[in-house]
């Protein structure tokens, strides 16, 4: 069982692909230790547009998600399932 599959887990099941990439996002990011800015340099996007994604505001593209899946070492189809990550909202600040 790998780190992550030991973390509490929540049943998202009526989740939307959207929401799913949101909370998978922002519980990866937050494993590493990242900020948005940090996420944003390293898959060459915009701060805005992972905020968005982290927010379920947008349907992220099909190559916005290659990026993202590329930066955080995860595949582009695990990215997008349901692992049931709980993320609490906390604010992870940017390397000084």
């Amino acid at each position: 069982m790998s780190k992550l599959e030991n973390k509490a887990t929540k049943d998202h099941s009526n989740w939307t692909t959207r929401n799913i990439l949101a909370i998978n996002v922002t519980y990866l990011r937050h494993e590493k230790g990242w900020s948005q800015e940090e996420l944003a340099e390293r898959t060459g996007r915009s701060v805005s547009l992972i905020s968005d994604i982290e927010n379920a505001n947008i349907g992220a593209t099909v190559d916005a998600i290659d990026d993202i899946s590329q930066a955080l070492a995860w595949s582009t189809s695990d990215l997008i399932k349901d692992h049931g990550f709980v993320v609490r909202k906390k604010r992870v600040d940017s390397k000084q």
